[in-house]
């Protein structure tokens, strides 16, 4: 039984002043009238149908997410009480779904990516479980060529073909994001992919690996599964999320672990991480300078490879003499910032909260 486990937790600071506590980045519509999170319910429903699809999210978000998706059943929202990364909310989905299918395979995929077509993503997870199915030890990943050396982005360096498979190999090794001149080599050699998060596997074997790499978490889990389908649940799931270190998947689990084979994929992916992926994503909407303007009036005066985004569309902003900067405004902030300095929109959140003056952050 193939399940789809949908990570909808994150906060999105790098996407600041648009993306908040109050409303996260996968609550935002970069193509509406969708937001990222109706996308993705929308897009894993020809392979998994509604009943068999679970998103995760933070207790602050619960409410918000829920709303966002009026026909999904409540009962497939499932609450992270404290965030602890993804270890723990893949560990947590994957304990209720063998408590519900011992069998159950996961699908798990982020609730922020742009993926297209929906045909072709359905495929490539459907080689993937294909994969999954005879070689129940076996992790799946799925691998985005890169079409530029990324620095934002972890990597997959790909060995020998697996089986007979043209599209799948074994995994040598995960790297993390790299410095410039890194990237370019990963980008030139051809044997590394792009990380997209996306991952299949069985619950069980997911599980097994957890325990036996991070035995604390490993043990929560199992405290709170003994608790499933009792009135100490609860309790149990807030407890297991205090007292679970807060650890990725990637270095929990996939860096570690030997039998894991990397899907090469063909679909057009985009994770909206910084504003500076909108110009991949609206490229024939740049004018000639490369600046690029959405929901906003722009004079652009001696400024070339600027994007600005207004919540606003009669809000108009002039630039002169700017180079490669986001102009970001929302109705009660605005963001200026280089785009080689876009890492570091995130500490615009801690430092919000740090001064206590949360009402922006």
């Amino acid at each position: 039984m193939l399940h789809a486990i949908i990570l909808a937790g994150g906060s999105g600071t790098r996407l600041w002043p648009a993306s908040r506590i109050d409303k996260p980045k996968h609550l935002l519509a970069f193509e509406p009238p969708q937001t990222l999170l109706q996308a993705t319910v929308e897009r894993i429903s020809p392979l998994v149908p509604p009943e068999r699809t679970w998103v995760v999210t933070s207790r602050v978000q619960a409410e918000q997410v829920a709303a966002s998706l009026p026909h999904f059943d409540v009962q497939n929202i499932l609450t992270e009480y404290v965030p602890r990364n993804t270890a723990a909310s893949i560990g947590y989905a994957a304990v209720k779904l063998r408590h519900i299918d011992p069998e159950a395979v996961m699908v798990v995929l982020p609730a922020d990516q742009i993926i297209k077509p929906a045909s072709l993503f359905s495929e490539t997870l459907r080689l993937a479980a294909d994969i999954v199915a005879p070689s129940p030890n076996t992790l799946v990943t799925l691998g985005i060529k890169p079409t530029f050396p990324a620095t934002t982005y972890g990597y997959i360096q790909r060995g020998a073909p697996w089986e007979t498979s043209t599209n799948a190999f074994h995994v040598l090794q995960f790297c993390e994001k790299p410095k410039q001149n890194t990237a370019k080599t990963f980008f030139q050699s051809g044997d590394y992919y792009w990380n997209a998060g996306i991952f299949v596997w069985k619950a069980e074997t997911i599980l097994q690996l957890l325990s036996r790499f991070e035995p604390d978490i490993g043990l929560q889990l199992y405290l709170l599964e003994q608790s499933l389908g009792t009135i100490e649940e609860t309790f149990a799931t807030g407890m297991a999320f205090k007292n679970m270190k807060s650890i990725s998947i990637d270095y929990a689990v996939m860096e570690r672990a030997k039998d894991i084979v990397v899907v090469e994929s063909a679909f057009e992916w985009n994770d909206v991480g910084t504003w500076s992926a909108l110009d991949r994503l609206y490229a024939d909407q740049m004018d000639e300078h490369g600046n690029l303007s959405i929901s906003a009036s722009i004079l652009a005066i001696d400024s070339s490879g600027c994007t600005v985004r207004c919540d606003e569309p009669d809000h108009l902003v002039a630039l002169v003499g700017m180079q490669d900067v986001v102009v970001i405004q929302t109705s009660d902030a605005t963001l200026v910032a280089r785009k080689d300095q876009e890492e570091s929109v995130r500490r615009i959140a801690e430092e919000l909260k740090k001064q206590k003056r949360e009402q922006w952050s």
